[in-house]
């Protein structure tokens, strides 16, 4: 592709001069509040980024397909991959399988948890459950971008989906302006909730200059125009006869987008309910990671626990079957590699309420259970993945070990 080709935004977003000041502000806050994203700057003298971006380096490039299983196997973890298997996600970065602690370490070093601690109004480590991690990344090959999508369910119940799901049973009227309206109150008041009680923080912190993430400010707290009703819509409830204006040609900008602008060392704490998306490019680096701690349930609504923050066995959660893309952190090769016991026990939190899947695709992304079946890789290494070796490609999908 030419030079004058590459794709890069046109209107940017980048950290203010205001918002420097560390912490939860109440500046910070404000901004959060109205536009639904906020760039902070409290990670850029760190030491941790170089060790980081290192170490990111390494595992973006373990993970091509071109090595399969040479320098990492990525069936203990969920690499999320481009139709070429170019991986754009990474998800596993605590398992030792991937051999690189650091990452682990970072997460429960006490210049991270100061952070979460300072921006949570105060939280103890006692007071945490174990959040997902991944690394985003370029494909190398070819252009990647993902849907304009909100990171919650707009429409119907609400709930979220798992990744595994084979279909969702969806209707018309799930889509509905009416089910629509009352979802997106909802929302609002989440939002409002998540920027007031503060019960833990995710982010996106750039470990390289990082320019991908492109969103619409204030989306988060506002009806959508029909422009973006249009955009957002499935094509399958657009066929279903789901009332909507047709607008958009799929690949024109969309009025208000901007890219987020992140330095290293610089983060991006945003609402989920914004509209955004991600592009890269193969020529420009992408080595950004997502982190975060969330407090205790138990713990924020006060109700009663053992010394261990494990519940007792007359009140313990019902496990439901895990996503697809966390359920290799069930492993307990996770746990033991955690540096400290406070995070074992958020992890065990974490774990309580979760179980493994029947299935491979309720395990593994599609390229491991591909590699499974193939015999190249192991994974759980359970009576089920030593079946779908045994029969290959006679092993069916969403197949269980009775079937």
């Amino acid at each position: 592709m030419p030079p004058s080709e590459i794709y890069r935004a046109s209107e940017f977003a980048d950290a203010l001069p205001e918002l420097a000041s560390k912490g939860a502000t109440s500046e910070r806050l404000n901004f959060l509040d109205e536009h639904g994203y906020l760039i902070i700057n409290d990670f850029v003298e760190s030491p941790w980024i170089k060790v980081l971006r290192d170490a990111g380096r390494r595992v973006s490039d373990a993970c091509a397909a071109d090595y399969a299983y040479e320098k990492i196997d990525t069936s203990k973890g969920y690499v999320h991959r481009t139709k070429n298997e170019e991986p754009w996600a990474i998800r596993g970065l605590i398992h030792p399988a991937f051999g690189e602690p650091c990452f682990a370490e970072f997460h429960g070093s006490d210049e991270f948890i100061g952070f979460v601690d300072d921006w949570c109004g105060g939280v103890a480590t006692d007071e945490l459950t174990l959040s997902g991690m991944l690394l985003w990344t370029n494909p190398r090959k070819d252009d990647h971008k993902l849907g304009w999508h909100r990171d919650v369910t707009w429409w119907g119940s609400g709930k979220p989906y798992l990744a595994q799901q084979k279909t969702s049973n969806e209707s018309v009227d799930d889509y509905s302006e009416e089910r629509e309206r009352e979802r997106w109150e909802e929302i609002r008041k989440e939002n409002k909730k998540s920027v007031h009680d503060r019960n833990g923080v995710n982010m996106f912190l750039a470990l390289a200059d990082d320019e991908c993430h492109e969103l619409i400010p204030g989306s988060h707290n506002r009806w959508r125009s029909s422009f973006e009703h249009d955009v957002l819509l499935p094509k399958s409830m657009k066929e279903k006869g789901v009332p909507y204006t047709p607008s958009w040609n799929g690949k024109d900008p969309l009025p208000g987008q901007v890219a987020v602008r992140l330095r290293a060392g610089e983060a991006l704490i945003r609402m989920g309910s914004n509209i955004h998306t991600g592009h890269t490019v193969p020529t420009r680096e992408r080595n950004t990671l997502a982190i975060g701690w969330s407090r205790w349930k138990s713990k924020a609504t006060g109700s009663d626990q053992n010394l261990s923050g494990i519940s007792s066995n007359d009140d313990k959660p019902e496990k439901a079957v895990a996503d697809a893309r966390h359920a290799w952190q069930l492993d307990p090769a996770v746990r033991e590699a955690l540096p400290h016991s406070w995070m074992q026990i958020a992890w065990d939190r974490w774990a309580e309420t979760q179980k493994l899947g029947d299935t491979l695709e309720d395990r593994y992304a599609p390229f491991d259970v591909s590699k499974i079946k193939s015999g190249e890789a192991t994974g759980w290494n359970s009576p089920l993945e030593q079946k779908a070796v045994k029969l290959g490609e006679d092993w069916k999908p969403h197949q269980m070990l009775s079937d």
